[in-house]
């Protein structure tokens, strides 16, 4: 016992701070997602043709290939290009790439859900489709969405465990390094398992209180 309390003393501060490097990818990962995931959205509920065109074929793209290899394409392959990027970079464009594809049928999944009698009803109050969209549709639809949004953040926070294989030192990086310095596997892994946890387990609880809520309405 006191052996594993000296490996938690000796190793689980230098694992914890893979946190705040996971935490700050998760952050930046999210934000370009929200991004390209509404602009997707947008593209595929157009009426210009090529756009859902060009929407649906980044969406079937990223969701046949596997985050792992376009996470290389992005690091190793943009090389041949003359296009060095440091680690943390590439793993938030992948990142950003993997998560807009999935956030962007989300988004359409919850505007597709507001009733089509609320668009028309706006539209005859005189308001263009961008000021309805804005005013009467997103708002609605953002309540929908957010339980499966929430689940969504926490897809993307153990995602970010494949930037170990670039070396980002986040949480899965350090754990690994830990492990091969001290032969402790299974109690260096443990440690990450309870950092994930930590992390997720109240999002976890967030997205379930919500689907609860509105399963009530």
């Amino acid at each position: 016992m006191s052996d594993y309390l000296q490996l938690v003393q000796t190793y689980f501060p230098y694992v914890a701070k893979g946190a705040s490097i996971t935490i700050q990818l998760t952050i930046v990962a999210l934000l370009g997602s929200v991004a390209l995931g509404l602009l997707t959205t947008f593209a595929k509920l157009a009426n210009l043709r090529l756009l859902r065109i060009v929407a649906s074929i980044y969406i079937e793209l990223i969701r046949a290939t596997p985050a792992l290899l376009q996470l290389f394409i992005i690091y190793f392959g943009l090389t041949s290009f003359g296009l060095r990027l440091d680690p943390f970079t590439a793993a938030s464009i992948t990142l950003s790439l993997v998560g807009g594809a999935y956030a962007a049928e989300i988004f359409r999944a919850g505007i597709e859900a507001v009733d089509t009698g609320q668009f028309e009803a706006a539209r005859s109050l005189g308001m263009s489709t961008p000021l309805a969209m804005r005013r009467i549709i997103l708002p609605q639809a953002a309540v929908i969405v957010l339980p499966p949004f929430t689940n969504f953040v926490i897809s993307m926070i153990k995602d970010t465990s494949l930037a170990l294989t670039i070396s980002v030192p986040e949480i899965m990086y350090r754990s690994y390094d830990a492990s091969s310095q001290s032969y402790r596997s299974m109690a260096i892994y443990s440690m990450a398992a309870v950092l994930y946890l930590a992390i997720c387990l109240p999002l976890s609880g967030f997205a379930k209180a919500l689907e609860k809520r509105r399963a009530s309405r």
